[in-house]
């Protein structure tokens, strides 16, 4: 109930105490006032009714009824006069009355037949005794008349009553001013206690003691003090180490958790303060772009752990050599900047010589075993003509990346006309296009077709080719962003672009693909692509959204990555056999030791490397050289691809020779995969017949 939810202990005290003391008192002295008006009753009654029977007994005949002075002193012997409760009347045998004592009331003209009655009416009870003689006759001489004012005694007792009502609400108000005070006494210390809490809460002192002398108050004040006390020390406490840990996050936020040196953000603020005092004080400012050489050597043969530990003895090393005023920052990986503050670009090559010398000359041991690395530098002068701070670090990137083009543990300063800065720069470009390239669909697929040349029954081929877009709609060669692409590790996105969109284009001529008559299309994978664990599930999914026969896909990769990604190779190519796809090794003959991995890939073709191709009609090494894989593979069922046939005599050396299929330009060029796709869909059987007679128009 929220009202007395809501009462104070003072209020409640009051209401649970003082209320039904004052209640059951009242009820009680009601009970004992009825009770003591009962017994008052019948007291008189029954005074009355033995005074009436006294007079009726010693009245003896009707003389001494009318005999006043008889009368008289049976009223004097009767003591009613002392009793103000109550009357008399002596009345004859006709009910006129004869004599009177007290307050005279009225009597009714038809009177009862009993001879003794108590007639009750609203302020009176009367009791009746009639007079009889003492003769034989028993004759009837009178009657007595005794009454009780019930008014007169109730009203004395209601005066009774109020009075005794008065006393108890005196004693209840004393009661309660006592209760009162005992409440006070406890209620003011808790409120006390209260507000000492409040102010505990935003930071202030403790609870006072005060004058309260009961032990529970102290205890609670004694208890609530040493909480306060303790509250203090603990958020004294916590205030310190939330300051350390701000300061360990401030340090954190600005310096590398494992060299301990200034990140790469704390870096390119410091750079973006040094471009400004360049710009507006004209003060000088080198910056150093760092990477160490064959760094995942020492990943890979001993673990990240050496790796790490190997980086902060390094960083410690360098760290000697850095001014007071320059920033030596990790910037992630192998990684390193150096901010020269104040500093002339010959002061530092100089230094940057140096930091180059003792890398050179530090020994790392690991379990017993020497490591020696090197480091690449990159130096860019901080001028006016940098818009910012992304500028320098592209630039000192650049400058670095020529160093390690140069032999590694080399110098590079940046210059703006450097034409092999300039390569990188175009390439970094190409980063940023290939990537929205990808996430925009610029890329265009290309087929071009692989024919038959020793049986007309076996399957057409059309290597899937990729193109981009420019900005006006024009077709960019792939020599223009693969290398790029594999440079900055972009090839697997790419591969995988390829996969979806080419499954996607020929979805619909798959299913519509005979039996009989299979179409098979040739998709490139980068060596890249060999060495990723999630390709062959992207693969399988693929096969699965799109609906394609696995057996309808060959999958070419090129000698160099095969060889590179041997292991991962043979298992790639063995778990999507499995599935019915083919395999395809591109540019054989290129390696030095083709022959000796070949009898490891369980490849379905081989396409010849074109430098052979090309010259096999006036070159009698390439002539050599061609026979001599075409008789590897034939001797291990290995049909063969020769690639760059450009002219007729070629054409007809390779059939001579009993090469399988020819690509090349004297066959068909490269055409937009979407466009061979409708040529294709509506002109299969003409397209069976083109291909068996092998014509220099032959299109796809």
């Amino acid at each position: 109930m929220p009202f007395f939810q809501n009462l104070s202990i003072q209020s409640r005290l009051l209401l649970f105490v003082i209320g039904p003391v004052f209640a059951l008192s009242c009820i009680l002295l009601l009970f004992d006032f009825k009770e003591q008006l009962q017994r008052e009753e019948d007291k008189l009654s029954q005074h009355a009714l033995t005074t009436a029977k006294f007079l009726s007994a010693v009245i003896h005949n009707q003389t001494e009824l009318h005999s006043k002075d008889y009368i008289g002193r049976l009223l004097k012997a009767s003591q009613l006069n002392r009793e103000p409760y109550l009357s008399l009347i002596i009345s004859d045998a006709d009910n006129h009355a004869i004599a009177n004592l007290g307050t005279s009331f009225n009597i009714s003209e038809t009177l009862p037949q009993q001879d003794t009655i108590v007639m009750q009416q609203n302020t009176h009870d009367i009791t009746m005794v009639k007079v009889f003689s003492t003769e034989s006759t028993h004759r009837l001489l009178g009657y007595v008349f005794v009454a009780i004012d019930k008014g007169s005694l109730i009203e004395d007792h209601r005066q009774a009553f109020i009075k005794n009502v008065g006393y108890i609400t005196l004693a209840l108000i004393l009661c309660s001013i006592l209760v009162s005070w005992v409440s006070r006494s406890i209620s003011q210390p808790i409120r006390d206690m209260t507000s000492a809490l409040k102010r505990f809460v935003i930071g202030s002192q403790q609870v006072s003691q005060g004058k309260n002398t009961l032990p529970e108050i102290q205890s609670l004040q004694s208890t609530i003090n040493q909480i306060s006390r303790d509250m203090q020390h603990v958020e004294a406490d916590m205030r310190h180490r939330i300051q350390d840990a701000q300061a360990q996050l401030r340090y954190q936020a600005r310096h590398d958790a494992l060299t301990g040196l200034v990140n790469r953000q704390e870096l390119e603020r410091r750079l973006q303060q040094a471009l400004q005092d360049v710009k507006q004080h004209r003060a000088n400012h080198v910056f150093c772009y760092m990477d160490l050489d064959q760094f995942r050597v020492i990943n890979d043969t001993c673990g990240h752990l050496a790796g790490d530990e190997m980086l902060r003895q390094i960083s410690m090393i360098l760290s000697q050599r850095i001014r007071a005023e320059d920033t030596f920052a990790r910037l992630g990986g192998d990684e390193f900047g150096l901010l020269l503050s104040y500093c002339q670009v010959e002061k530092a090559i100089e230094i940057a010589a140096q930091l180059r010398q003792m890398v050179e000359t530090f020994r790392f041991m690991h379990e017993g075993r020497l490591f020696q690395t090197g480091i690449s530098i990159g130096i860019v002068e901080i001028t006016t003509a940098l818009k910012d701070v992304g500028e320098i670090t592209r630039h000192a990137d650049a400058a670095c990346y020529v160093a390690k083009d140069n032999g590694r543990n080399q110098i590079h300063l940046f210059h703006p006309e450097d034409d092999v800065l300039l390569k990188r720069h175009v390439e970094m470009e190409w980063v940023l296009r290939i990537n929205e390239a990808i996430e925009h669909n610029d890329f265009v697929l290309y087929c071009q077709g692989i024919f038959p040349l020793q049986q007309k029954e076996l399957p057409p081929f059309y290597e899937i080719l990729i193109r981009k877009r420019d900005e006006h709609g024009g077709i960019i060669p792939p020599a223009e962003f693969l290398p790029s692409a594999e440079r900055y590790h972009l090839m697997t996105k790419i591969d995988r672009w390829v996969i979806q969109h080419a499954f996607m284009a020929l979805q619909p001529l798959f299913k519509m693909q005979s039996s009989v008559n299979p179409f098979i299309v040739s998709i490139n994978l980068s060596g890249m692509s060999l060495g990723d664990a999630q390709l062959l599930p992207y693969i399988q999914s693929c096969f699965e959204t799109y609906d394609i026969s696995p057996g309808h896909v060959c999958f070419e990769v090129t000698e160099t990555s095969a060889i590179i990604n041997i292991d991962n190779t043979i298992k790639l190519i063995k778990e999507l056999q499995k599935m019915g796809t083919r395999f395809m090794l591109d540019d054989f003959g290129s390696g030095m030791s083709s022959f000796s991995y070949l009898k490891h890939l369980p490849v379905d073709f081989l396409k010849m490397d074109g430098a052979y191709v090309k010259d096999i009609t006036s070159n009698q090494v390439d002539l050599a050289m061609a026979k001599a894989i075409q008789s590897v593979a034939q001797s291990m069922e290995i049909q063969t691809i020769a690639e760059y046939v450009e002219d007729e005599a070629t054409l007809d050396c390779l059939k001579d020779m009993g090469v399988a299929y020819a690509q090349g330009f004297y066959l068909n060029r490269p055409m937009p995969l979407s466009e061979a796709l409708a040529r294709h869909i509506g002109t299969i059987s003409t397209q069976q017949q083109i291909a068996a007679a092998i014509a220099p128009d032959m299109t796809i």
